[in-house]
């Protein structure tokens, strides 16, 4: 049963992780370890109807435990080293760009909704928020888009 779960939802937990770690080798442990953590405590799963939402938030929790954990380290010289050696990033398009910039929780529905297809009722039953909670999310990011892209362009007014 878990294992089926989880191959049902496999893209979106990628999705979520992605959009909090910013990179495939962190979203893939952020999934993996959240994984471990979901099968440890399935027993506490009393709905499966709740499957998503119970797992999106162990996912959720395990990236920002993740990010905390990479700002409490970072800045060592040798990072700082190895960053000015590696070639400069190819540039993302604008609109990816500015995506990125987004707090991970709107930059994720962006995607998802955008990107992926999935519905204000889709989105709002795989993380167990009111569809009202994403509608507002979602208003949000696209008024911090606008903004973000009319900046960026040159184009102040």
């Amino acid at each position: 049963m878990f294992q089926a779960e989880v191959r049902r939802i496999e893209k979106l937990l990628y999705r979520i992780a992605w959009s909090y770690m910013g990179n495939n080798a962190d979203a893939e442990d952020a999934v993996q370890d959240a994984l471990i953590k979901a099968w440890e405590r399935r027993e506490s799963l009393r709905d499966l109807k709740l499957f998503r939402p119970w797992i999106a938030r162990i996912l959720t929790n395990q990236c920002k435990d993740l990010l905390r954990t990479r700002k409490k380290w970072s800045s060592s010289p040798l990072e700082d080293a190895a960053a000015e050696a590696t070639e400069p990033p190819v540039p993302e398009a604008p609109v990816m760009e500015a995506v990125r910039k987004l707090k991970p929780e709107y930059s994720l529905l962006i995607t998802l909704h955008y990107a992926d297809g999935y519905s204000i009722q889709e989105l709002a039953d795989a993380l167990g928020l009111p569809p009202g909670t994403v509608k507002t999310r979602m208003r949000i990011a696209r008024k911090q888009l606008g903004k973000t892209l009319l900046m960026e362009g040159g184009m102040e007014e």
